[in-house]
């Protein structure tokens, strides 16, 4: 009977976390904005990247040990200087992926105010349109010698 109690008590906190956590959640294609530091070591020159990423199966955009195909990344901005990154607010911006397809969004830019997994507008790749959320800033996929950190996600 301990057994059983136990097994009904964990499946509980396992469907509460689910569920107050979205972006674990999401399911089907997406598209997300991260910021990626450089993995290189004192001396090396390094470069500071925002890049936004398509993934055919969203959940691979939160694995820690996925690394995105090269045509699956549009690098949209770089930096020398350490920890600065692309501005992803306040504007309409795209980013032309290597395939051809641009993705377009607009965030506020009050949108990093806002709790995480809030709406925080749209996107669209051509073929159809993807709600926006702000992410939690966890860490997601290694690129090119960079661990990122996601920022937004369109699903």
């Amino acid at each position: 009977m301990v057994g059983l109690m136990k097994f009904f008590a964990s499946a509980a906190l396992l469907a509460q976390s689910a569920l107050a956590s979205p972006a674990l959640a999401t399911r089907g294609e997406g598209i997300h904005l991260f910021n990626c530091r450089p993995f290189g070591g004192a001396g090396v020159p390094q470069t500071w990247l925002s890049i936004v990423v398509y993934c055919a199966n969203d959940s691979d955009c939160s694995n820690l040990s996925y690394s995105p195909p090269s045509d699956n990344v549009c690098v949209k901005g770089t930096s020398s200087s350490s920890e600065v990154y692309h501005i992803w607010e306040g504007s309409s911006q795209s980013c032309t992926f290597p395939t051809g397809v641009t993705f377009s969004w607009n965030i506020p830019s009050n949108a990093q105010s806002q709790p995480n997994y809030s709406s925080v507008g749209s996107g669209s790749n051509g073929y159809r349109s993807f709600a926006g959320h702000k992410d939690d800033h966890t860490a997601g996929p290694s690129y090119n010698y960079h661990s990122c950190e996601k920022v937004y996600y369109y699903v």
